[in-house]
């Protein structure tokens, strides 16, 4: 299971290192709709559809609406969708956690609809990032929100003590929260050294911005996992070989790399 999960992790890093720098931006738009297609295709999953070609009809609506988003090119548009949709996964997270499990979304209406603008938002801003900004820089933006995941899962299993939200998703502690974010800050310092990008802050002001805004990313992470407990799904899907759904591997990028995209233009020079 970890070699498959090694494999598999290193030729979805390859693939989109290789759109990003050797490719263009036709080739990275195509790449991302097409995942948001499959994404919406595991989301209707969430949702308990079981027809496949209904599934696949969402998935082509989701990523029609990416599509359509990223045409009106309105940063104030996405700027509210972000926020929109960071108030109701918190909000959702929290009364579920508060609940005790009790609390369930049962429209699928609900969620279908949820899905659709989560998705075309997220998709429609990462398509836009690197239009505007550059590979470095979204690729930095990844690398800070992906050292929560590895620096929580790591802190958590040697000093998780507390847990963070225990009827969400079970393995996650504050600890491993406070390392995650410390992890983000050193990975940020990191990349922002290497890159010497020209900015309004101190490198240390905007690494502690960056390790801030990726701790937005659990309540992704967290709203994907309460999707999957009230669909009774381990995972998003099997696309992944050792690693589940393609969901389960953006979760945690839907609302931090959005919010990323708005901070990177106010701070750069």
């Amino acid at each position: 299971m970890l070699m498959q999960r090694v494999i598999t992790a290193s030729l979805l890093f390859f693939l989109v290192g290789g759109l990003l720098f050797y490719g263009n931006d036709q080739a990275w738009a195509f790449f991302v709709l097409l995942a948001t297609f499959l994404c919406g295709w595991e989301w209707a999953g969430l949702a308990r559809i079981q027809s496949q070609a209904t599934r696949v009809v969402y998935g082509a609506l989701v990523a029609s609406a990416a599509g359509l988003v990223f045409s009106i090119n309105s940063p104030l548009l996405w700027l509210w969708l972000t926020l929109v949709i960071m108030a109701v996964m918190a909000t959702m997270v929290m009364i579920y956690q508060w609940s005790a499990g009790q609390y369930l979304v049962k429209s699928k209406a609900a969620i279908l609809v949820l899905g659709v603008l989560v998705l075309a938002n997220f998709a429609s801003i990462l398509i836009e990032f690197l239009s505007v900004l550059s590979s470095a820089i979204l690729l930095l933006s990844l690398f800070v929100v992906w050292a929560i995941d590895t620096g929580a899962y790591f802190a958590g299993r040697r000093f998780g003590r507390r847990k963070l939200a225990v009827h969400v998703s079970p393995g996650k502690t504050w600890e491993g929260v406070y390392g995650g974010a410390l992890l983000a800050f050193v990975i940020a310092v990191i990349g922002l050294n290497w890159l010497q990008p020209v900015l309004q802050l101190s490198y240390g002001s905007v690494a502690l911005i960056f390790s801030g805004l990726a701790l937005f990313s659990i309540f992704g992470d967290l709203f994907e996992s309460l999707l999957k407990r009230q669909a009774d799904l381990k995972d998003s899907s099997q696309l992944l070989p050792g690693h589940g759904g393609l969901l389960d591997r953006v979760d945690s990028l839907l609302v931090a790399v959005p919010m990323f995209f708005f901070v990177w233009q106010w701070i750069l020079a």
